[in-house]
């Protein structure tokens, strides 16, 4: 498995031709050198072997040519009566005819006579200063040596007779020391047996030391044995002289394995401790192919055979060399490496020629795969572009080899096809409007089929199909056609596309007007319908094609039908997200208003304040970007930056949802859920009701009684003026001096009787905030006002925001969530909201940042956050909730701050405040810009466009909407570019 996946090693083309034609060429040149070379190894062992054959045949002719007059010398010696010879005078009466013998002989080395008598007569012939002549302290010249025993008066004795090449004798020795005794020979003892010739087997000669062989032959008498010695001494010049090759091995060895002669020379005598020589022993050679091949009787049948010794291999053969008397063998071994040298040179030379004949072919072949791999080299960097979805124009690749040639067209094809494609995908990727996108696709559609014209259907919620756009030939047809429904003409290319799927109508079958009615052709044309399918399968329009028979001629309609339905595929999904993107982005929209609905219907009282907020934002972002003169004449919004003023204005008050609506409902200082003025005007019943107890308790104890009454009228009027005073000072309309706030102070120091115990019937959080201050039984008398413990209202560790915030919030936050003490509350210096109360509210952005932060927001929405949650800054950073600059906010952000006051201002639903004139609210948004609250820019905009006469005019009502003043407000000459008040841009 790991072998498998282990990745495979690649090569290029060129490599792999080139490898396969050297493999070839290798594999071809190899097999004929070694044909070549096995037919040449066999032809020169054949030859050898018949060489070997030559050679000894040669041999075993130079044998019996040296044997035959040894036989002749012998027979005649026998046969000529010199066995009835006793004397040694008689006996030299032979002497001619025995040194004619030697002469005739070259390899006789003897001729000799032996005696039953025990009586020798021997003739040998003597070279003159050879070893052999001083040996025998020959004299000088002596050409020929007589060795006799002999009785000579009746005692055996021995003599050395010397001659001269003409026979003269030269001297005449007594040898006392010369007890030769020939019958004790073998030659003479097996020759006495016999009949006729015998010849021993060679020896080593007892006087010589020669090796040699003895040919005897009884006399007729049979008291006597002629022998000629023949020796072998020229054997070994044969041998050298007829080896096959330098190292070649020849010997002659006899059946004991005695070596006679090796064509080396190294056959040596030896002598044993006795003085007795011996011939050399084939095991004892230095070679150690001789004791191989004469001691293996296998080996001596005649038949080449192939021995291998350390160092090198040879060829071999033993044959024997003489038919008469024991045997002798002739060894021949001639090294492979010799014999063969000859087939090794041709096969070297033909190595060489084959090598050469590779070598031009390597180039050859690596030349023409080069030309044939080349435009494979192109069309794999074609891949690689088309991979790397590179589509520039390059030259076409052209080859000579049809397969490649073709394949570069199919590639120059796909190419084309697959640009197209991407082409198709971008461009419907990037279109945002539907007819221009279906038009893409009819075009793209016919460009790549050669369609010559086609129409797409829409399936509609009613399940009709209504034509949306049409061409033919260039003319395009956006002019919708009547709907098709598939229950009224189930014949229909569309329907049956939709209920069948893809489908070539041919033309036979087919016209124009069947498919789009009221088109600019009457001719008849073959139909391709296809199906536009989303990727689950459902129906969402049908696209048909169509085209001239003539195209189906070159392309089957199934290859078109493949193409048609790869670029329907791609329409559908760009149908399918156009439509999932408007309809996520009108459930967006829904979703955005809907929030905006139930915050304005949470609280009535800021009724639409966050529909008519958007309103006005993006009137007077509209005329920024309609500027062509002064500080926006550059300005531009795209359609996203449309997208995110127009989601961040309807989304920029979400934070109110948290908002509670009794404090954004507070129309007086003492109100929470309700207001607690009640409380405190029944404190003053209780009062009163106490001083009128005490009064008529008085008089009942004696006290004046009209006193007394006069007395309590004037404490209920005090009463009266102080409950009265408490009450103006829980309007918020007007601002409370310090006077007031003591006299408030004053007037709750005032003292009330409780008797009934005030935990009872609390909450669990309120009756904990009671439990944390002092207790005091009933009855007990408690101030009229005051800020108890229990009106402290701590801030959960959830609602503290930290300086090291996400949101980059720095507002200052409240200690506790609310204060709901009744001197504390009476006391606000002007409005009804506490500090808390007025936070609280104010939290509303930095719910609005949290919220919205939490959404994932697509990238091209990524500054909704931003701009909705910047309509509270400043530019001079006094703003909340980040305290930003003016460098730090965008335009759309200072357009939300403009809108969000202005709507504040001349709001006409708000409890606590009447709306302001157009004048009045023109009047505090110029104080504000020249604060440096609001942009300058923006606000002369504002005011010159019209866009707040328009808004006016649409959203207040008539009361409120009376003359601006804009020359104290705008420089004149931006004035007199801009819209005049009666001639509004925004007016209907």
């Amino acid at each position: 498995m790991a072998f498998a996946l282990k990745r495979m090693r690649r090569y290029r083309l060129r490599v792999y031709i080139a490898a396969l034609f050297l493999c070839l060429l290798i594999g071809f040149a190899t097999i004929l050198v070694a044909k070549q070379y096995q037919q040449t190894r066999e032809m020169l062992l054949s030859a050898s072997a018949t060489l070997f054959e030559h050679i000894t045949e040669r041999i075993r002719t130079d044998i019996a040519a040296a044997y035959r007059p040894a036989v002749g010398a012998a027979r005649l010696l026998a046969q000529a009566g010199s066995a009835d010879l006793s004397t040694l005078p008689a006996r030299l009466q032979q002497l001619p005819l025995m040194a004619q013998s030697l002469l005739n002989g070259p390899s006789i080395s003897a001729i000799y006579i032996g005696y039953d008598s025990g009586d020798f007569f021997l003739l040998r012939r003597l070279q003159p200063d050879s070893a052999l002549a001083q040996s025998f302290d020959a004299p000088k010249d002596s050409a020929f040596l007589i060795q006799s025993r002999a009785m000579e008066n009746g005692e055996m004795t021995g003599r050395f007779l010397f001659f001269d090449a003409n026979l003269g004798l030269l001297a005449d020795r007594h040898r006392a020391d010369y007890l030769y005794d020939p019958r004790t020979r073998p030659w003479y003892q097996e020759a006495h047996q016999r009949s006729g010739l015998f010849v021993t087997a060679p020896y080593l000669f007892f006087t010589t030391r020669e090796i040699g062989a003895t040919f005897a032959q009884r006399s007729q008498n049979g008291r006597a044995v002629a022998a000629v010695d023949v020796t072998l001494a020229t054997l070994s010049e044969t041998l050298l002289r007829l080896k096959p090759t330098e190292n070649s091995l020849v010997f002659v060895f006899n059946e004991k394995g005695e070596v006679l002669s090796t064509s080396n020379r190294d056959a040596e005598v030896t002598v044993d401790a006795n003085g007795v020589p011996h011939l050399p022993r084939a095991s004892t050679m230095v070679n150690p192919l001789v004791g191989l091949l004469a001691l293996d009787p296998a080996q001596r049948d005649g038949r080449p055979r192939a021995l291998h010794t350390e160092g090198d291999d040879w060829q071999t053969t033993v044959s024997r060399l003489t038919e008469e008397g024991e045997p002798i063998y002739l060894a021949i071994a001639a090294p492979m490496s010799e014999l063969l040298s000859d087939a090794d040179a041709i096969r070297d030379r033909g190595l060489i020629a084959a090598l050469i004949a590779v070598v031009i072919a390597v180039l050859m072949t690596w030349w023409l795969s080069k030309l044939a791999s080349h435009p494979l080299h192109l069309l794999t960097a074609e891949a690689e572009h088309v991979r790397a979805l590179k589509f520039d124009e390059r030259p076409s690749v052209k080859s000579s080899i049809l397969e490649i040639d073709d394949l570069a067209q199919s590639m120059a094809g796909m190419k084309t096809t697959i640009r197209k494609f991407l082409n198709v995908g971008q461009a419907l990727a990037s279109e945002r409007d539907l007819n221009k996108l279906l038009d893409l696709v009819l075009n793209e559609a016919s460009q790549l089929t050669h369609a010559s014209g086609g129409v797409i259907y829409l399936l509609e919620p009613d399940k009709s199909l209504l034509p949306i756009v049409a061409r033919v030939g260039e003319t395009l047809i956006m002019s919708p056609a009547t709907p098709i429904f598939p229950d009224f003409d189930s014949g229909h290319p569309a329907v049956r596309a939709v209920r069948s799927g893809s489908l070539h109508i041919p033309a036979a079958e087919a016209s124009a007007q069947s498919w789009y009615p009221n088109l600019p052709t009457d001719r008849e044309q073959a139909l391709v319908s296809v199906p536009l399918r989303t990727r689950g399968g459902e129906a969402l329009g049908v696209l048909i094609m169509s085209y001239d028979e003539a195209v189906f001629r070159h392309t089957s309609p199934q290859d078109v039908i493949s193409l048609l339905e790869a670029v329907a595929s791609f329409a559908a999904v760009s149908i399918e997200a156009q439509r999932m993107l408007q309809e996520q982005k009108d459930l967006l929209e829904s979703f955005i208003q809907l929030v905006a609905g139930a915050i304005d219907a949470k609280n009535p009282y800021t009724a639409g304040h966050c529909q008519r907020v958007p309103e006005l934002a993006k009137m007077l972002a509209h005329a920024a970007d309609d500027a062509t003169t002064g500080v926006f004449k550059d300005y531009r919004l795209s359609a996203e930056q449309w997208e995110e003023l127009h989601i961040a204005a309807w989304l920029h008050d979400c934070g109110k949802v948290t908002t509670p609506e009794f404090v954004v409902d507070k129309a007086t200082k003492l109100e929470t859920l309700y207001d607690r003025i009640h409380e405190v005007r029944m404190r003053f019943e209780v009062l009163k009701r106490e001083a009128e107890v005490a009064c008529w308790r008085d008089i009942a104890n004696g006290a004046e009684r009209t006193t007394r009454l006069r007395e309590l009228q004037e404490s209920w009027a005090e009463l009266d003026e102080e409950f009265a005073f408490v009450a103006r000072s829980n309007h918020g309309g007007e601002f409370m001096a310090p006077n007031d706030v003591e006299r408030l102070r004053s007037i709750g120091r005032r003292m009330w009787t409780r008797t009934l115990d005030d935990r009872l019937g609390l909450s669990h959080d309120e009756l904990a905030r009671k439990l944390a201050s002092d207790h005091h039984p009933v009855p007990t008398l408690e101030p009229l006002l005051a800020d108890r413990p229990e009106h402290i209202i701590a801030r959960p560790r959830r609602e503290r925001i930290a300086s090291d915030n996400p949101w980059g919030i720095r507002m200052a936050v409240p200690e506790n969530l609310y204060n709901r003490g009744e001197l504390y509350n009476l006391s606000t210096p002007r409005g009804t909201l506490t500090p808390e109360e007025r936070y609280k509210i104010n939290e509303h952005i930095v719910e609005t940042i949290r919220m919205l932060t939490r959404l994932p927001w697509p990238k091209h929405l990524s500054r909704v956050v931003d701009i909705a949650g910047s309509h509270h800054e400043k530019l001079d950073g006094t703003g909340y909730p980040r305290r930003l600059t003016a460098d730090q906010m965008g335009t759309r952000s200072r357009i939300m701050a403009i809108a969000d006051i202005f709507e504040a201002l001349t709001a006409a639903d708000r409890p606590y405040k009447t709306g302001k004139t157009l004048s009045e609210a023109v009047e505090i948004m110029a104080r504000m810009r020249d604060e440096r609250h609001i942009d300058a820019d923006l606000f002369t905009l504002f005011l010159t466009s019209g866009v707040y006469l328009e808004y006016a005019r649409r959203y207040l009502p008539q009361e409120q909407i009376d003359q601006v003043d804009l020359s104290r407000y705008v420089d004149p000459s931006e004035l007199a570019e801009g819209p005049s008040p009666g001639n509004s841009p925004w007016e209907p």
